[in-house]
């Protein structure tokens, strides 16, 4: 009898180091909700009520409820390219226009309310742009390498931080702002996401490259890699992986709501149930 004892315990504590390593990698299980042709398309942003929004090929801004049906669709008077946006906020949508340095600004129904013209407010190029909580504008000059906060309504900088402390000029590409919980997360393709409070302040860096866009969750930010989910908390630090459904083509990119997951390869939009 003790030795069978003995054999279990021994047993139980060579499965104890591989615990974390099995808890890490969960594998939900799927239900596709739709699927829709999506060659040229971009995903963008999701809001509160998992809906999604998207741009074509000719860069309008389509927003798709969880049925996959179009609501509602933007088509600007001059086209430009969609750099980034974000619909997160209850009151209004940003839709960041890199090559014309431009920031729409849109309602729940894709309704236009203003449109800032950011060469108004510095002489640089801005590479990233996105809503505030108090509804001013964060952005990234590139040129003048500073992060900016405008206030559109006073036409006014209201804002700046010089980055040279913490970014290389010559050994940074910038490609995503966006304010969540109190924090203001820039991601950096080549060193990570560096993390500031919401008046500006540089707080941490979060090691992480090779990343063009993060999403959050919850407490968590996640991002695609690998064709799996990965999520890190942003409080503990703790990580965990996702094993998304096999397709043969590659997963491009990844919208995460309570409900729905999005996912996009180079011909086709993926929407799962999930949670």
């Amino acid at each position: 009898m003790k030795t069978s004892l003995r054999n279990i315990c021994l047993w139980l504590l060579g499965w104890l180091p591989l615990l974390p390593a099995l808890a890490q990698t969960q594998s939900p299980a799927w239900s596709l909700a739709y699927t829709l042709p999506a060659k040229g398309n971009s995903l963008l942003s999701i809001d509160r009520f998992d809906r999604l929004y998207l741009s074509d090929a000719r860069q309008n801004i389509i927003q798709l409820d969880t049925l996959g049906k179009v609501i509602n669709t933007f088509s600007p008077p001059i086209q430009g390219r969609v750099a980034m946006a974000e619909a997160w906020s209850p009151a209004k949508i940003t839709v960041f226009y890199e090559d014309r340095q431009r920031v729409q600004l849109l309602d729940r129904f894709l309704t236009p309310l203003g449109l800032a013209d950011l060469r108004e407010y510095t002489q640089g190029t801005i590479r990233a742009a996105t809503l505030a909580a108090d509804d001013r504008l964060w952005l990234f000059d590139e040129t003048t390498f500073r992060l900016l906060k405008i206030d559109t309504r006073v036409n006014q900088i209201v804002y700046e931080n010089p980055l040279e402390l913490l970014l290389a000029r010559q050994q940074q590409d910038v490609t995503f702002l966006r304010e969540y919980q109190n924090k203001l997360y820039m991601v950096d393709r080549l060193s990570g996401i560096f993390v500031f409070d919401n008046m500006g302040n540089y707080q941490k860096k979060i090691a992480l490259p090779n990343l063009t866009y993060v999403g959050f969750l919850g407490d968590e930010l996640y991002y695609l890699s690998g064709n799996q989910l990965h999520f890190q908390h942003l409080y503990n630090f703790k990580t965990r992986t996702v094993a998304l459904p096999d397709q043969a083509p590659p997963y491009r990119q990844v919208l995460a709501g309570d409900k729905f997951l999005y996912l996009t390869t180079q011909d086709a939009l993926y929407a799962y149930r999930w949670q």
